[in-house]
């Protein structure tokens, strides 16, 4: 089969002769019909590989989806020829299979397209992300990148009565509303402007990833209030907090993490009744379409980020790819 494999610093190779995976104990084949780049993390693991332990042990190519082609002992949940998505699969998606843990599958409705189909690996995400938001909550979500749109959209069918969506972007900023924001503010990225986004918030969620950002949240909240840490901080992994402010102000936090399997099922199962209920607004997300061959054009299109470089150091870029969302490779 073809597959790209992620072989150095900004260097992968596309193989045409890889072996077939074959699926063990409680694993599932999946023929890929499409699998979407991650905004963040295979754009670090491939701008960092070799300089960040942490970019050579994840997945590179994990947001996927396609139809089951065989499963192995003890499956019980897909069947040949289901229609899946993949929430992190053991084999990169930028191929013509992949392979999973049965656990990692959820069930993908026939009427949603494959490229639509593999961004639902950032529901889970969203819906662990916005666990703390109670009905009546006014958020803060800074990041309309792909996983801060599906968080805001998540937040909203949690009953926040206000969402501030925060972005670099414009173009970014007129999908949130499209999404569910009731106010949108665009910055410059700077601490000075994300303190003046919003006032006591109950809920900040950073789904960028940065000192900065994180920091932010923790001005934007109330006393007693909820920082989220959504956005993945693969380029700066030592973040520096104020933690006498963090104490004075009695700060909740936690992450998009999913720490148990338990934890991993209940998230898919949730993932499958809010696609079913058509509130996603996911062809809003998707951007892009790329053949196989063609992913070296799709990893240069999303480079071209401000978040692809450490938090305190000049970068090339102002702000996120131009009118880009989630691009998605099709084998």
């Amino acid at each position: 089969m073809r597959r790209y494999e992620l072989v150095g610093r900004r260097d992968i190779r596309l193989v045409t002769d890889a072996p077939v995976p074959v699926p063990g104990p409680l694993e599932v084949l999946v023929r890929v019909r499409a699998c979407t780049v991650c905004n963040r993390s295979d754009l670090a693991y491939y701008h960092y590989y070799g300089e960040r332990e942490h970019c050579a042990q994840g997945c590179f190519g994990h947001e996927v989806a396609g139809v089951v082609e065989a499963v192995g002992p003890g499956v019980t949940r897909v069947a040949p020829g289901r229609r899946v998505f993949v929430r992190t699969p053991l084999t990169t998606g930028y191929a013509e299979f992949a392979l999973a843990r049965e656990i990692a599958v959820g069930l993908l409705p026939d009427e949603v397209p494959f490229e639509q189909g593999a961004i639902l690996q950032l529901l889970p995400l969203a819906v662990h992300a916005t666990r703390g938001v109670r009905l009546g909550d006014r958020v803060a979500v800074i990041g309309q990148g792909p996983v801060g749109l599906m968080a805001l959209r998540m937040a909203a069918l949690r009953g926040a009565s206000r969402i501030t969506a925060v972005d670099l972007d414009d173009w970014r900023l007129d999908r949130s509303a499209l999404l569910g924001a009731d106010t949108t503010r665009r910055v410059d990225g700077s601490a000075a402007a994300l303190r003046e986004v919003a006032d006591g918030v109950d809920v900040a969620i950073d789904a960028v990833g940065t000192p900065t950002t994180l920091n932010a949240c923790v001005d934007l909240v109330r006393q007693n209030g909820l920082v989220v840490m959504l956005g993945t901080h693969h380029v700066d992994t030592h973040v520096t907090l104020d933690l006498v402010t963090w104490e004075r102000k009695g700060l909740r936090v936690h992450s998009s993490a999913e720490p148990l399997d338990t934890a991993r099922a209940e998230a898919l199962a949730t993932a499958e009744r809010l696609v079913r209920s058509k509130e996603l607004y996911l062809p809003e997300l998707l951007t892009h379409t790329y053949p196989l061959e063609d992913l070296p054009k799709a990893m240069e299109q999303l480079s071209a980020s401000r978040a692809l470089y450490p938090d305190g150091e000049q970068a090339p870029y102002d702000g996120p790819p131009h009118r880009t969302l989630k691009v998605a490779v099709v084998p």
